[in-house]
């Protein structure tokens, strides 16, 4: 895999014992969606109404996009080393090209749904996330927490973010290396859709999704940064952000499915090598020194805001 990270491409026409259960939920969780071609549903109104976007995506984005450096980060500030073998111990190889391959024909199945709702609100989303990395991981979550992500205004939550998410997606380079799956778009001699997505993506094996991996390993760590691993329970609105982040997640990988970049098993494939990156994470001093740094500069913000909320209107 060629060496570079976390760059926003240009736009083209101590083990905590408590996340064994909640990686396992998840595991489940993501085969039984990844695995119905039905259409998606609408957001779960409880959830997001208690999260309201506090500026306009677009002023966000620009912000961010403008303002953070593209820089590159050494391979030695993961918080996993990834060795050669690493995604090939635990990843089967890609079904083949065949429709008499059942996952095969599952992946068409939700090609063609992606297809089907590119013109919708949902897939408009999916072209916007096809800008790959920390920037567009930073306007996505501004956006969820209330406020902006950036490496000069919130360094702890920015580094997690920034190593977690190439974490995940470093995991994926061995099995993209063997595999070098064709991608759907090449298959079926269609354009590329996503509107910051590039006709070289050909050169790069499908399989697993290196996109989904870095999204959803970033939003586990975020889940985990909310919350207290010391708490006994959870305040119900910690709940509904960790869900709303967990949702943030999923849908980046099921992003690329819509714009056809990726077929499902390869998704489905990305979600495996970030839980797994997440699981290794847990026994790395450096993930629990960043992340506990996160929580703190998390939990300083939320105050903030709590008090500014209670101020009177003037």
């Amino acid at each position: 895999m060629p060496d570079r990270i976390f760059l926003p491409r240009a736009k083209s026409s101590k083990f905590v014992p408590s996340a064994i259960p909640f990686l396992y939920v998840l595991l489940i969780s993501f085969s039984l969606v990844s695995c119905s071609p039905k259409i998606s549903k609408a957001p779960d109104e409880s959830i997001t109404a208690h999260f309201p976007r506090f500026v306009p995506s677009a002023k966000i984005d620009s912000f961010i996009y403008d303002t953070i450096p593209q820089w590159e980060l050494p391979a030695d500030s993961l918080y996993e080393a990834i060795t050669a073998a690493d995604s090939l111990c635990f990843l089967p190889p890609p079904p083949a090209n065949d429709t008499s391959d059942i996952t095969f024909k599952k992946d068409l199945e939700r090609y063609r749904w992606g297809k089907s709702i590119r013109s919708t609100k949902r897939g408009l989303q999916a072209s916007h996330e096809s800008l790959f990395g920390i920037v567009r991981m930073c306007t996505i979550y501004s956006e969820v927490f209330g406020f902006v992500i950036h490496p000069q205004t919130t360094p702890a939550i920015y580094r997690l973010m920034l190593y977690a998410g190439e974490t995940g997606y470093r995991k994926t380079w061995p099995a993209k290396k063997k595999y070098d799956r064709t991608r759907p778009f090449e298959l079926m001699n269609e354009p590329v859709w996503g509107e910051f997505d590039e006709e070289s993506l050909k050169d790069d094996g499908s399989y697993p999704s290196g996109h989904t991996a870095l999204g959803l390993a970033t939003a586990l760590v975020l889940a985990q940064m909310v919350s207290d691993d010391e708490a006994p329970g959870q305040n119900p609105k910690t709940i509904l952000l960790k869900n709303l982040i967990l949702k943030c997640g999923y849908e980046y990988g099921e992003s690329r499915v819509i714009v056809g970049a990726h077929w499902q098993s390869d998704v489905d494939a990305g979600y495996k090598a970030a839980l797994a990156a997440f699981s290794a994470m847990q026994k790395s001093p450096r993930y629990r020194k960043h992340l506990e740094a996160a929580r703190k500069e998390y939990q300083a913000l939320k105050t903030q805001k709590e008090h500014q909320a209670l101020k009177p209107q003037k």
